[in-house]
C-alpha cells in the first residue's frame, strides 16, 4: 500500500459550503475504501494549506483517480505527494552505488 500526503485549499465554493464539507468528506473516505485504500489521517491545518490529510492507497493510478473525484466536487485544490516509510527509504538507500 503506498501512503500519499495531499494538502488541500478550499476554494470559493468551498468556503461558500464550509457546513457541508462534513458530507464532502464522507463522499471521499466511501470513494477511497471502495478503492481498497483508507484514509490515515485528517487534519485542517493554518498557514499555507486549509488541510493536510494522509491517504494509504494500492497504487499512482487509484491516487490520481480519486484526486480527479475529489477535484470535480469543486470545493478544494490539491497537491498531491508520494510518501515514502522508513522500510522504503532504507530500500531506497540500499540500492544506491
Amino acid at each position: 500500500m503506498n501512503t500519499y500526503v495531499v494538502l488541500l485549499n478550499m476554494t470559493k465554493k468551498g468556503i461558500d459550503t464550509i457546513t457541508e464539507s462534513g458530507e464532502r468528506v464522507e463522499i471521499v473516505r466511501n470513494a477511497v475504501e471502495g478503492a481498497g485504500g483508507r484514509i490515515k489521517d485528517y487534519y485542517l491545518s493554518m498557514g499555507a494549506h486549509d488541510f493536510v490529510v494522509v491517504f494509504e492507497i494500492p497504487d499512482d493510478i487509484t491516487m490520481a483517480r480519486l484526486l480527479l473525484q475529489v477535484g470535480r466536487l469543486g470545493a478544494v485544490r490539491t497537491t498531491c505527494m508520494r510518501a515514502f516509510g522508513e522500510a522504503e527509504y532504507g530500500e531506497i538507500l540500499a540500492g544506491l552505488a
